[in-house]
């Protein structure tokens, strides 16, 4: 009896034991199960996060690329390390796509790339840096060249005055240099038979014009030859030229337009009063008023008239 008691003991207490055993194998089956499975949830977010953070760098890179091309073009060394710094992003960020692309990705995997994002979030860390140095440089360039544009635009405005200030000096000199003729007298005159000069009011039996006039005192104009240019007018308003007794054109001092004139008296001037006769002889005619002016260096100097019936 005693025997059969101790074999159920036996038997129970194996049963308990096999119990035992298979909930401690139970046990740590689920808890590397659910390692497993917490590992796997992990690195699914890790990739999730990695993901996220290189789609942003990328967008950020985009931004950064576009600013710094507008720096392209100014400088030869500077247009090298641009470009060498975009081929390396590009390589970067290839490596990290291919990584990402991949359906199963490891723990080595994952870190592999999380490596290459710190490095390519450097890259992109050290281009934002270069913009701003460029875009520095380039605002400095900007002020240099807004002060230049500055200084040249004083400097023409000196110019300008200073030419007009020549202009002014050089036409004051050009007027002192001017003969001072006060009057000019002009009479139509025919010539007796004795060669005594009659003065005549008639165009028909009119000879030539005398043309008559004191060019005054002058200490400002050297002495030597003065020129000047003697228009006769006719009643029609016409300057009488005739080429090939001298006449020819000169250029106005006022608007620099050609003016013809009738003839030229050159003058032997010694820088004090001198009485002038200039005679014309053609085209004197027609009945009317004939208006003679004297120029010299293209400004009027004296004018004079007479009427002819």
């Amino acid at each position: 009896m005693e025997t059969n008691q101790t074999g159920a003991e036996s038997k129970k207490k194996l049963y308990i034991g096999a119990i035992v055993v298979l909930m401690l194998i139970n046990t740590v089956t689920l808890y590397f199960l659910f390692s497993e499975n917490k590992a796997k949830e992990d690195l699914s977010s890790q990739t999730s996060s990695l993901q996220a953070d290189f789609r942003s760098l990328s967008d950020t890179l985009s931004v950064k690329n576009s600013e710094i091309e507008q720096f392209r073009g100014k400088n030869a060394e500077l247009d090298q390390a641009i470009t060498a710094k975009e081929e390396m992003l590009v390589k970067e960020k290839k490596q990290i796509q291919g990584l990402l692309a991949k359906n199963k990705l490891t723990q080595k995997d994952l870190n592999e790339a999380q490596g290459m994002l710190a490095e390519y979030k450097t890259s992109i860390t050290d281009m934002t840096a270069k913009i701003d140095e460029l875009t520095k440089q380039n605002q400095q360039l900007t002020a240099q060249n807004q002060q230049l544009n500055t200084d040249l635009t004083s400097e023409k405005q000196t110019t300008s005055q200073l030419t007009a200030t020549n202009q002014g000096l050089s036409q004051k000199v050009a007027v002192g240099s001017l003969l001072p003729i006060a009057n000019v007298d002009v009479e139509a005159i025919k010539k007796k038979g004795n060669g005594k000069e009659v003065e005549v009011k008639h165009a028909k039996v009119a000879e030539s014009l005398k043309i008559s006039f004191e060019t005054g005192n002058n200490k400002v104009i050297d002495p030597g030859t003065v020129s000047l240019y003697v228009l006769i007018i006719n009643p029609k308003g016409e300057t009488i030229a005739v080429a090939d007794q001298g006449s020819g054109t000169i250029q106005s001092a006022d608007n620099s337009e050609a003016i013809q004139y009738t003839k030229k008296a050159d003058i032997d001037y010694n820088q004090s009063n001198k009485k002038v006769v200039v005679y014309w002889g053609q085209n004197i005619k027609d009945p009317g008023t004939y208006k003679v002016e004297l120029y010299q260096s293209g400004h009027v100097v004296g004018q004079g008239q007479v009427k002819l019936s």
